[in-house]
């Protein structure tokens, strides 16, 4: 039988930082009063940590419920535990992570880079549940041990209180969600709470101040991208978390430290790919070659000078180098305009196609995109393109013709003005992205639209592998 560890029934200070996925990322942390034990959580409210990504829209439209329950009374014991060899312990509640799982989750764990701050971890528990909001959530807490003296000289209620400080990291939906690679980019993102906190913010935290005179606010450069600095979530936080420091700490660390399972790819598809029945992907977990982090409007973690080292010094180990330095990735937009006469009458349908050099060998590139007048967090993927394959993406109003039947499809991503951007993931698991293009669409052809009496009927398809492939589905149709 799993017991509770002595000496935790009290917390000084709790707070929870909500998350993801991501991401898989929406995260929060404030401060509370309770009682805990290895199994219960007794809090005013809580945030969560990680949203569930999913391909569009991304949005973050989770209510402020707390993410589990449990018993105030009586605590609710775990199906299976295992003790790390650090001295934290792995629980579960979900019959899908048995012991076996447990100590994969635990091998995965230690796969992100890690110093002494692992000493701080109390438990990792797996909720069989899903919360509707959240994937994952971490929990700081401080409480007491008190050693007592047995000898004759001394009173016999002497005795010595020592605080310490723990973390813990659930991680929610075990019943659904039963591989290391869908818990993989939770677990990161948490454990990079745990580092940040430990070894970047303690000071602040500890002297109740903001977050804006630490070395990690300098080297981001906080006040110049308008972060909030807050060590607590503000009534802001569920609008505008992706500029929430401590969050934007987090994901630098998956990025820069993370797990290499924290690097799964997801294979995006554009209008013109659906449009030729290419079905989208119904899993996005792990798309961290789409969104490496939630605020693509700032620069990546490797593109921050001294960002890697700084994050590196904690554990007093170098930093390892890409295999590639970074290149420019320079984006082109290309109008393109169809005119069909349709049973309804004329209609003309306004597509582009952006194009992107791939100057990485072996990099998979995703095109994404996002709104710079109302960021919501982690855009809108558009396509990504493997090695071999023509790097060119279409967003807008597709149409194809084949046997006088004229299809279309619109993603309706050609509206107002809009950032694109490309992000490349090296084989050894490094982000660079691209330079960024920003396009305004007015909807009107800047040339006249190209007639199916002049050749054309409207279908493209691609090189190197997928020009067969949207053959045979267009003639399919």
């Amino acid at each position: 039988m799993y017991n509770k560890k002595a000496g935790r029934a009290f917390i000084i200070t709790l707070f929870i930082i909500s998350l993801l996925i991501m991401g898989a990322g929406v995260f929060g942390l404030q401060f509370f009063m309770g009682e805990t034990n290895a199994y219960r959580l007794s809090a005013l409210e809580s945030e969560t940590v990680f949203m569930m990504r999913v391909a569009e829209p991304f949005r973050n439209t989770a209510a402020d419920a707390p993410p589990f329950s449990r018993d105030d009374d009586e605590a609710v014991p775990p199906l299976y535990y295992f003790e790390t060899p650090e001295g934290f312990t792995m629980l579960s509640h979900s019959a899908a992570w048995n012991t076996q799982m447990l100590i994969a989750l635990y091998e995965e764990l230690m796969l992100n880079q890690h110093g002494e701050e692992i000493h701080f971890l109390h438990e990792v528990i797996v909720f069989a549940d899903e919360d509707e909001r959240a994937l994952a959530s971490y929990v700081i807490g401080s409480d007491t041990d008190r050693f007592t003296i047995e000898f004759s000289a001394i009173p016999s209620d002497f005795g010595v209180n020592f605080g310490r400080s723990f973390g813990t990291i659930h991680l929610y939906g075990g019943d659904t969600i039963t591989t290391i690679e869908g818990m993989a980019g939770s677990l990161s993102h948490e454990y990079g709470h745990l580092f940040t906190f430990y070894h970047m913010f303690n000071d602040a935290l500890q002297a109740g101040e903001s977050l804006a005179n630490t070395e990690f606010a300098r080297l981001r450069e906080a006040s110049r991208h308008d972060f909030i600095v807050s060590a607590g979530r503000g009534e802001d936080y569920w609008d505008q978390r992706f500029r929430y420091l401590f969050e934007i700490a987090a994901e630098d660390f998956v990025q820069l430290m993370g797990s290499p399972t924290t690097r799964q790819v997801v294979d995006f598809v554009d209008v013109r790919q659906r449009l030729n029945t290419a079905e989208p992907p119904t899993n996005t977990l792990g798309a961290r070659n789409a969104f490496p982090q939630e605020n693509l409007m700032i620069p990546l973690a490797n593109d921050v000078p001294g960002l890697k080292e700084y994050f590196f010094s904690f554990i007093n180990r170098e930093p390892p180098r890409p295999i590639e330095q970074k290149r420019e990735i320079r984006l082109e937009i290309t109008q393109h305009a169809r005119l069909f006469d349709l049973v309804t009458g004329e209609r003309t349908f306004l597509f582009y196609e952006i194009t992107w050099n791939t100057p990485y060998d072996g990099a998979v590139y995703t095109l994404v995109t996002y709104d710079p007048a109302n960021y919501v967090g982690w855009g809108v993927p558009v396509r990504t393109v493997r090695p071999g394959i023509t790097p060119s993406a279409i967003v807008g109003e597709y149409v194809i013709e084949n046997d006088g039947q004229v299809r279309f499809m619109n993603d309706n991503l050609a509206v107002g003005t809009r950032v694109f951007m490309v992000i490349a993931l090296l084989p050894d698991g490094t982000f660079f992205a691209s330079e960024k293009l920003t396009h305004t669409f007015t909807g009107v052809p800047i040339a006249p639209p190209i007639t199916q009496q002049d050749g054309e009927n409207g279908e493209e398809t691609e090189e190197n592998g997928d020009e067969q492939e949207e053959d045979e589905d267009t003639q399919g149709d």
